[in-house]
Parts: structure tokens; sequence; C-alpha cells
């Protein structure tokens, strides 16, 4: 099996390299996907199964620049419509997604964002509209609402929902893509089917707390949170929600108190390290800030976005020296330089006045 899938894999990119219109692997981060292939030669099963064989090698390897190329080229080779062009089209927005996220491409910021909504709408074209495969739909939805699609998502999510109009998962992701397109009634709306269908769930508090957020009712935030909490003590994300919320209302001090509480396994991960630094630093508490970063890298020594924001709390808390020793340490790691790039403008901004540049900058 694996030799007749390596042998599939040099079939598929010799095939892609064939004529003017394939890039290589250094153009396939972003080339757009085309939105509607101007030749359809057509995909027999057999064909898409191998690609779909292949490409699974290519990602389990981490290539996925070659994965990107043989998808693409599926997806310009599948006649419009047909059931090959629907699977095409997912399995290339999967492959987009995977090639955007994955910490070890050194990608820009711009070439992310590229890829994410290249994702988004080769998503939005895998699904037709007899689709009953509610999994499928919903996968699409959210590669949309990521894509910033949120048109294309809410109606995929109502399709999803029409199939199965009692699941929670889709009703809250339908929720939270509604509140990032600013639409707060329809949240509301999807709120209200999810208390139905999921009575005492904490996440009806947790969307509460986000709606009311969106809403500018910081103190309805901070309640609902609180509520969340109770319902579910070890659920960190409603920790961090509640920090949020308790920051927004103006009380980053009871925002820093609670979430220092928490037992540091909890207290160092990125997303919880991140709210509790931002209310230290409301606080005033800048060097403190520095130190729950510090303690999340120490937890974290790989993690390059936990590095990147520690340089640039040790910056604001006016210790130059382990700044730019962790600018040092962020140029050794994986996705080291893609998340210098992210910080490089704070960095500059923050610089000291002496004109220097900043130190540590990956080359």
């Amino acid at each position: 099996m694996v030799r007749r899938s390596l042998a599939a894999i040099a079939t598929l990119l010799a095939l892609a390299a064939c004529g003017g219109g394939a890039e290589s692997p250094q153009q396939a981060g972003t080339q757009p996907a085309p939105e509607q292939p101007s030749t359809s030669q057509g995909v027999s099963a057999r064909e898409l199964l191998d690609a779909t064989e292949a490409i699974d090698k290519l990602l389990a390897a981490e290539r996925t620049r070659e994965a990107l190329i043989v998808a693409r080229k599926l997806v310009e080779r599948a006649a419009p419509g047909s059931d090959s062009a629907f699977r095409a089209n997912e399995l290339a927005a999967r492959v987009c997604f995977t090639h955007a996220r994955m910490p070890t491409n050194d990608l820009t910021p711009a070439e992310r964002t590229a890829l994410l909504a290249e994702a988004a709408s080769l998503a939005v074209r895998s699904i037709g509209p007899n689709e009953r495969d509610d999994a499928r739909i919903s996968f699409a939805a959210l590669l949309a609402a990521g894509g910033g699609l949120h048109k294309d998502a809410a109606r995929l999510f109502d399709q999803a929902l029409a199939v199965s109009p009692r699941n929670r998962g889709y009703l809250l992701q339908a929720a939270l893509s509604a509140l990032r397109n600013d639409d707060v009634a329809r949240a509301r709306m999807l709120l209200a089917q999810r208390r139905e269908a999921a009575p005492g769930d904490a996440w009806n508090e947790g969307l509460a707390a986000e709606i009311a957020l969106a809403s500018g009712d910081t103190s309805g935030a901070v309640d609902a949170a609180q509520r969340a909490v109770a319902a579910d003590r070890d659920g960190l994300e409603f920790r961090m929600l509640l920090g949020r919320a308790l920051r927004k209302d103006g009380r980053a001090k009871d925002a820093a108190r609670m979430l220092s509480a928490l037992e540091p396994d909890a207290r160092t991960k990125p997303a919880i390290a991140e709210q509790l630094a931002l209310a230290l630093a409301e606080s005033g508490d800048s060097s403190a800030a520095a130190r729950a970063w510090s303690e999340c890298v120490a937890a974290n020594p790989n993690d390059p976005y936990a590095r990147a924001e520690a340089a640039l709390a040790f910056r604001a808390a006016g210790d130059h020296a382990r700044a730019a020793a962790e600018l040092e340490n962020l140029k050794l790691l994986k996705g080291g330089a893609a998340e210098y790039r992210r910080i490089e403008p704070k960095l500059i901004e923050a610089a000291p006045s002496t004109g220097d540049a900043p130190r540590g900058s990956p080359q």
C-alpha cells in the first residue's frame, strides 16, 4: 500500500507539473484557486481515490506545498457540478487550511490570510444544494466562517441544521460565526434554539456572555460568564471568558486575581497566559505580565507564539536584555520567523529612542 501510494504521489506531481498553468512548490503558498475551471477533463473515482491517498501521505510527511499542487490540479480537472468536483473542492480546502496553519511553514501573515480565504472559497464550492451529510456541511461552514465568508457560512450552517436541528455543536458554531459577522440578532436566535436543545449546558451561558460582550453589555457578560463557570468549574474556556469579561468591564485587577489563582498547569496555557498578562498589564503591573509570559514559555519552550509575546512583554516592562534574549531564542524555533514578522511592528514602535534596530530578527 505504501509503495502504491508513493507511486501515486509521483504520478500526480508529474501531472501537476505538466502544462504552463502549474506552479512550483515555492509558489504554492499564494496561488489562488480558480473560481471556475477553464478546462474540465473529468476525474474518475479511481483518480480521486489515488489523489486522496497521495495527499494524505504528503500531509502526514508535512509536505503541504506539494499536496497543495496536487489538490489544485484535481480541482482544475474535475467537471463543474459533478460529485468529483464537490469532493475535490473539499479535499483542496482541507489542504489549504492545513498548509496555512502548519507552524513549520514559513508564511507571511498575508500568505496565511490568502490561503484561509482560498480554503473558505473551496469549502463553499464543496457543498451541493442537495447535500445531506451534516458533518461535511458543518466543516465547510466552519472554513467559510474562518475565511470571512459569513453569509455563505450562515447558509451552510442552516443547511446542516436542517439535517440535525438539535445538534448543540452546530448551533454553537453557527452562533459564534454570526457574532464574528456582527449579527447579534441571529446569534440570539440560535442561542434560544440551543437552550431548548441542550438545557443546562454551560456553553449556553458562555454564548450569552459572548453576545453580551458584542452588545456592549459588559456587566451582563460578567454575570453570564460567572454562570458558565459555575456550571462547568473545570472548563478553562469559561475562566478565560470570565477574565475577558472582567477586563472589558473595567475590573482588570479582579480578572488578574481570578486567573492567577488557577493551577500552574492551567495558568501556563498560552490562551490563559495571554488573558492573565493582559489583565496584569491593564492593572499597571507590566513586570508581573512579563513574568506570566515567562512562566508560559517555561512550560511551552517550543511555542513560538508564547516566546514572541514574552519578548513583547519584557520590552514593555523595560527589560530590554531579556526581550533581546527571547528574540534570539525565537530564531531557533520552527515558525519563529513568522512570529517575528507578526510582532516586528510592535517591536519597532517600542524600540528605545537611540535609533537602534531591534535585535534578534530571524534571518
